[in-house]
């Protein structure tokens, strides 16, 4: 099965007296099943891209989840639920959110795709190896 979600979500970059607008452009490859890409936009141009284990977001959007360089959180600004990002690199740090339902219908829309305990159904080992061997 090849598939690809690919979803542009509204984004706040948190920490500043009033939150910054972007857009964030979640990518997922079936053929890829651990994994996310996640593109920063602004200013018609990539910010920045973390690509992370699409467990962190899946898990993230009930209970915080994470170490080390991304967490995941349920959070709120005022009355809306959020869903809370942070990122560390290269002495570097952020901390955006996105809408929790934005996130919860993107998260649906992975596990359709590809559903949780059927990740190594997706993922080429041999392939993956012999990229790796190869180097």
């Amino acid at each position: 099965m090849t598939g690809i979600e690919h979803r542009v979500l509204p984004i706040r970059l948190e920490g500043a007296a009033r939150p910054l607008p972007l857009l964030a452009a979640f990518t997922y490859r079936c053929e890829r099943p651990y994994e996310l890409t996640l593109d920063f936009q602004g200013g018609g141009r990539r910010l920045a891209r973390w690509v992370f284990s699409r467990d962190l977001l899946l898990d993230g959007e009930s209970r915080a989840t994470g170490e080390g360089d991304i967490r995941v959180w349920p959070g709120r600004r005022g009355s809306e639920p959020r869903v809370c990002l942070s990122f560390e690199g290269g002495g570097r740090s952020c901390v955006v959110s996105a809408r929790a339902k934005d996130v919860r219908a993107l998260c649906r829309r992975l596990v359709e795709l590809v559903p949780r305990g059927e990740e190594q159904r997706h993922y080429d080992l041999d392939a993956g190896l012999s990229g790796l061997l190869s180097r």
